[in-house]
């Protein structure tokens, strides 16, 4: 087989594998799960202390910091 050709049959065997790659991880992945035992354990719902998870909001820094 000639040198141009094996580079390209390659490239696209490379290409193919990446995509398959790409195609399992994106279908087989899920969401990540946040860990609600601070709420469970205050009463509280999570978005006392986060308004956009997973960065903490005034009060969330407060509790934090010890200082509910």
């Amino acid at each position: 087989m000639p040198k141009g050709i094996a580079i390209a049959c390659a490239a696209v065997g490379m290409s193919t594998a990446l995509l398959i790659a790409f195609a399992m991880i994106t279908t087989t992945s899920q969401p990540a799960m946040a860990n609600a035992a601070i709420a469970k354990k205050t009463g509280q719902a999570c978005a006392k202390c986060h308004s956009a998870p997973p960065a903490l909001n005034a009060y969330g820094k407060k509790y934090k910091e010890g200082k509910k």
